[in-house]
């Protein structure tokens, strides 16, 4: 069966490494050819695909922040599981601090498509439904 405690702790770490700025945590989780959807309040998914595109969206939103985030990360359960493969279900609550005010900006739900690639696991895909635009 799937390392679920391992995948547990990739996916609270890639939330404070971001918060951190460690993109190239972030960006190791994925494989070459991973695909990151992004569902905002409802509207029409924004699907990046590829390595090269995950990193520009990261890169992009990281360099546009003048607060502090925290992604927290909760609630997680997993289906499908194998010995080379699972889905990974979260909660995201996403936490702005800035200006000594702390402000919950958006909450939402991943999806991940995990799977154990070369000794590691890694997200195949990833769905993000914020609640919230952030």
């Amino acid at each position: 069966m799937a390392d679920t405690l391992a995948i547990t702790g990739l996916l609270n770490q890639a939330g404070t490494a971001y918060d951190s700025g460690d993109l190239a945590f972030i960006l190791d989780l994925f494989l070459d050819d991973s695909v990151f959807e992004l569902v905002i309040a409802g509207n029409e998914p924004m699907v990046f695909a590829g390595k090269d595109n995950i990193r520009a969206l990261f890169e992009g939103a990281h360099e546009t922040q003048t607060d502090q985030r925290r992604h927290c990360v909760t609630n997680i359960y997993f289906t499908d599981e194998t010995d080379t493969s699972v889905t990974a279900v979260s909660t995201l609550i996403l936490i702005s601090v800035e200006n000594g005010a702390l402000t919950v900006l958006s909450s939402g739900v991943y999806t991940d498509s995990v799977v154990l690639s070369d000794g590691a696991w890694k997200l195949q895909r990833r769905h993000l439904h914020l609640d919230l635009p952030y």
